[in-house]
């Protein structure tokens, strides 16, 4: 065999094996960036709509979901995509209706996707909690028509490659070894990373074609490495943003134990194996229990612990109990030992979190039981009340219509069923005035700016006495002094005050009204009004109830009245924003000291 042959057929073999590496390399790389590419815009794709639909998918919010499922499909990217929640019920959805019509199963690579769809879910997670799953799926068409072109593309060049090498390699016996370093340099140069360097091309002949035909390869395979270090960097930039999204997750579950830990309701929650993995801060404070000595407990040992820490006639039944009941079973209510005593509303919601079976909640209501604990003692009083006039009413008229009876025994008869109507009008009005005022909480007041001086004078002038004594003297004013009130709501609670004054003095004694300066150490700007008696008094047990509904210093009856005159006084001048003083000595009489700010103030 000649040189020109051997040359001709060893250039053919070397051109073959060289073709062969790079275009199998090149397709390899290609291949595998490419869907490498698509794995990584999916599967960041649907984390990223997970993460966008997570607040719609707790809340259950649909018209937000189609918004972003719509938005998701209008990048025409994707063929379907379908948002199920927790217990595999569809949320939203849009796609090809054959896609979303077939099963689904997850496709863990590319080349698994033999329906020429890649399948792919995100659940959609908050706190830990798998709240539901986004899935959608990619054709992968459009990457398998890419790489059947760049086979095309590839063995067309190594078609033309080879042509060109069988039609003019015998004009290299001249050239060959110059051409042969030639290219030993260039491709020294490409296994370096040098893809910008090129054959030197002289001539127009065969040599000078392969020169070029190599330059062109050496182009191609430069773009080819400039498009890998593109899809590198978008990985780099999708692995950022990964990043990104972690430090979110991490931040939203520093919030949540923020929250929890600041919540005032109380938390316990139980693990898989229902043992006690996480107790709030809330819940430790209530209980007076331990981080310690709950956490790790199995859910018998907890119960028991928690039974322990409760009052005989109010103990927590057990979480198996509750349990029991259901969750929306009754409520629950359980009562602390120790001085407190509170007094715990206790609930029970299942979970259905891989790491979370069970959570306990834990309301203080102590505030609400005790206003249902007065509640119910004021309506009790109230009967009480309001009988005792009842009683009266109805046993003088059961005896006027069973016998007959005087004239003068009927009038009295008659009188006292008189006054003991007027007594439970009286306390009608009274509880319907002091259940007026505190429901509105003075919303329904006439603030106007008034004249202490001028209203006294109004109160005095239509002021009587029961028993005919004289009116209190006018304290004397060296000008205006001036509030913000209503004028009538004060008007009634400097009445009661003044009323009260005569009927505990009914051996008579003075009753003086006297306007006092701020006293020291005291809220400046106050104004006070004393009234002052020398009555009965009050002893010091008696003086500590004086606010009390129905409660009256005199128990012998002599002194009419309701118990509610002192209880309206302090709610008056309270939602005006002053205070009621009370001092009194038994036999010695009582001052009251009404306390408003003035409107300088």
């Amino acid at each position: 065999m000649r040189f020109r042959s051997k040359t001709i057929l060893g250039v053919a073999l070397i051109e073959m094996a060289l073709l062969a590496v790079l275009v199998g390399s090149t397709l390899s790389v290609l291949r595998d960036s490419n869907e490498a590419a698509l794995t990584s815009r999916v599967q960041l794709g649907a984390k990223l709509l997970a993460a966008a639909a997570k607040d719609a998918v707790i809340s259950q919010d649909l018209a937000t979901l189609d918004s972003l499922v719509a938005e998701a499909m209008a990048s025409r990217q994707i063929d379907y995509v379908r948002i199920i929640d927790a217990d595999g019920e569809l949320l939203a959805q849009q796609g090809d209706e054959k896609l979303l019509s077939r099963p689904f199963r997850p496709d863990k690579s590319i080349a698994q996707a033999a329906d020429g769809i890649y399948d792919w879910a995100a659940p959609v997670m908050a706190g830990g909690i798998r709240h539901g799953e986004v899935r959608l799926g990619v054709s992968t068409d459009p990457l398998q028509g890419l790489l059947a072109s760049a086979q095309r593309w590839a063995a067309g060049i190594a078609g033309l490659e080879m042509l060109l090498v069988a039609l003019f390699s015998w004009l290299l016996g001249t050239y060959l070894v110059r051409q042969l370093v030639a290219l030993r340099r260039a491709s020294e140069c490409f296994a370096a990373g040098d893809f910008a360097h090129r054959v030197p091309v002289q001539g127009d002949d065969e040599l000078a074609q392969t020169a070029l035909a190599f330059n062109r390869m050496a182009e191609q395979l430069g773009d080819s490495h400039d498009q890998i270090k593109a899809e590198n960097q978008k990985r780099l930039d999708a692995q950022q943003e990964a990043e990104r999204a972690q430090a979110s997750a991490r931040d939203r579950t520093a919030q949540l134990d923020a929250i929890f830990a600041l919540s005032p309701d109380g938390f316990v929650s139980f693990d898989a194996a229902y043992r006690v993995k996480y107790a709030n801060a809330a819940f430790l404070r209530l209980t007076g229990l331990a981080e310690g000595a709950v956490t790790g407990l199995a859910e018998a040992d907890f119960s028991a612990l928690l039974a322990r820490q409760c009052q005989d006639d109010a103990r927590f039944p057990g979480v198996a109990a509750l349990s029991a009941h259901g969750e929306r079973g009754q409520r629950q209510l359980i009562e602390m030992t120790g001085a407190s005593r509170r007094v715990l509303e206790v609930g029970l919601r299942r979970s259905q979190a891989e790491t979370v079976s069970q959570i306990l909640y834990f309301r203080d209501i102590t505030h609400e039981s005790e206003v249902d604990r007065l509640k119910s003692e004021f309506l009790t009083t109230a009967a009480h009340e309001l009988r005792t006039p009842m009683t009266s009413i109805y046993g003088f008229t059961e005896l006027l219509l069973e016998q007959e009876f005087e004239a003068a025994e009927r009038r009295e008869f008659l009188g006292t069923i008189f006054r003991q109507s007027q007594l439970m009008v009286s306390i009608i009005d009274e509880l319907l005035d002091l259940a007026r005022i505190e429901a509105k909480g003075g919303k329904d007041f006439s603030i106007s700016r008034i004249d202490l001086h001028q209203l006294l004078a109004e109160i005095l002038a239509g002021f009587k006495a029961s028993d005919g004594r004289p009116s209190p003297a006018q304290p004397l004013a060296d000008g205006p002094l001036w509030l913000l009130g209503d004028s009538k709501k004060l008007t009634q609670a400097l009445s009661n005050v003044l009323a009260n004054a005569y009927k505990y003095s009914p051996g008579g004694g003075a009753v003086t009204i006297a306007l006092l300066p701020p006293a020291p150490g005291s809220t400046p700007g106050q104004v006070g009004i004393r009234i002052v008696d020398q009555g009965i008094g009050m002893t010091p047990e008696q003086l500590a109830r004086v606010f009390e509904r129905f409660y009256r210093a005199d128990a012998s009856g002599k002194i009419p009245g309701t118990g509610l005159g002192m209880s309206i006084v302090q709610e008056i001048v309270a939602l005006h924003g002053g205070s009621v003083e009370v001092a009194s000595s038994l036999g010695a009489g009582t001052q009251v000291t009404i306390w408003l700010s003035s409107s300088d103030a």
